[in-house]
């Protein structure tokens, strides 16, 4: 599933938002997260997109991607 915040970010050009990710639970320091990496032209990859919250497990975030894949309401996006 594509990331809706950078579908919609205007700030990103178009042909640049095929750089990033599909959407994957990843991990921070401050926790864990669904969100998209970015794979730079030039060959490295860094953090992109954090689409929802912090949770305090993988398997929470895990769950919270499970339900956007589904299509269900998500009230912890991001705006």
């Amino acid at each position: 599933m594509n990331s809706p915040m950078v579908s919609s970010a205007d700030y990103i050009d178009e042909d640049d938002k095929g750089n990033y990710s599909e959407l994957k639970v990843m991990r921070s320091a401050a926790g864990w997260y669904v969100g998209t990496e970015y794979h730079d032209p030039a060959g490295f990859t860094e953090p992109g997109s954090r689409d929802t919250g912090y949770f305090s497990t993988e398997r929470e975030a895990q769950l919270e991607l499970t339900m956007l894949e589904a299509g269900l309401a998500n009230p912890r996006m991001m705006p």
